[in-house]
């Protein structure tokens, strides 16, 4: 379980925190996109000036550039750029809108324009964007935090032998699961591992165990298998079935008031997997691949944080 401690939320704060945590056809074209959301584009030159800016003004990332390791900056740029469209689409469904007050007070609280743009690597012209977005992925939160419950059935895997990893065994357990769903639990027992049946609100979970509230464990589809590692610190893999995602009506925030504003953000940005994997998020290869369990994206298939399989109860 995580302490939460309690402090003031910057800009700066919650989006180094996010680094840690980040064609053909019909529809868009993939030539000139950085990426396509649904029928929404990125513009390949737009992020393409922001790497040069980043670049010509912040020497980590001319470091990092010497160093052959720029791509990750590269691809966190997109990825902050994927997250406004998509809490775009959220602010559009839900009727939410930054106070431009909250907003000046967040960039002032973390240091000014200038420190968020060089701390976090973003052009200037896109800190008040960055800000908005923060604002309105806590409002989001607030309104579904105390509506949102999920229920699990899977294990929780430490062991390692050798040539046989903990992310190893939970990705066999997790399709032998996808195959046949409905004996998950005798699945599970087979392995040899622990079962997990619980029922999780987000509200609570949010409270107690920050890192799984905002994980895909509230993100994902009822009906998936996950197999995720929540927290990064431990080499813990969950993977579980998502029996039951359940959303009840009403407008929520009777919980939040005691919830860490960071953590908030992160439960926010979680409520946007379900649009993204609506509408489909499709990366420029230079980019790498689109990560549905982290909500960044991944320099190839073999290198996701996550994965989110289907079972065959859900459709395609």
């Amino acid at each position: 379980m995580i302490r939460i401690i309690r402090r003031p939320v910057t800009l700066l704060a919650t989006v180094a925190a996010g680094l840690v945590l980040a064609g053909c056809g019909s529809g868009p074209s993939q030539v000139g996109s950085a990426a396509i959301i649904g029928d929404r584009t990125i513009p390949l030159e737009e992020v393409q000036q922001e790497v040069r800016w980043m670049l010509d003004n912040v020497p980590e990332a001319e470091q990092a550039k010497e160093q052959g390791k720029f791509d990750l900056q590269a691809r966190e740029i997109v990825r902050s750029r994927v997250i406004h469209e998509l809490t775009n689409i959220a602010a559009e469904r839900e009727g939410l809108r930054a106070d431009p007050a909250e907003i000046d007070a967040l960039i002032e609280g973390s240091g000014g324009a200038d420190a968020v743009a060089k701390g976090v690597g973003v052009a200037p012209e896109r800190v008040r964007q960055l800000a908005s977005d923060q604002v309105v992925l806590q409002q989001l939160a607030q309104r579904y935090v105390d509506r949102v419950s999920v229920r699990l059935v899977g294990t929780s895997i430490i062991t390692e032998s050798p040539g046989s990893t903990a992310k190893d065994q939970a990705l066999e357990i997790g399709r032998d699961i996808a195959a046949d769903p409905d004996n998950v639990e005798q699945i599970v027992q087979e392995s040899g591992n622990q079962l997990i049946d619980s029922e999780l609100p987000m509200a609570q979970t949010l409270q107690n165990q920050p890192e799984i509230a905002s994980s895909a464990v509230f993100g994902a589809s009822e009906g998936s298998v996950l197999v995720i590692q929540p927290s990064q610190e431990q080499a813990e893999w969950l993977v579980a079935l998502v029996e039951e995602r359940n959303v009840t009506a009403g407008n929520g925030q009777a919980s939040t008031s005691q919830a860490d504003p960071q953590y908030l953000y992160f439960a926010g940005l979680r409520l946007l997997q379900p649009i993204a994997d609506e509408l489909g998020v499709r990366l420029n290869p230079r980019y790498g691949v689109w990560d549905a369990t982290a909500l960044s994206p991944a320099a190839s298939e073999d290198e996701l944080a996550g994965y989110q399989l289907q079972s065959r109860t859900v459709q395609p």
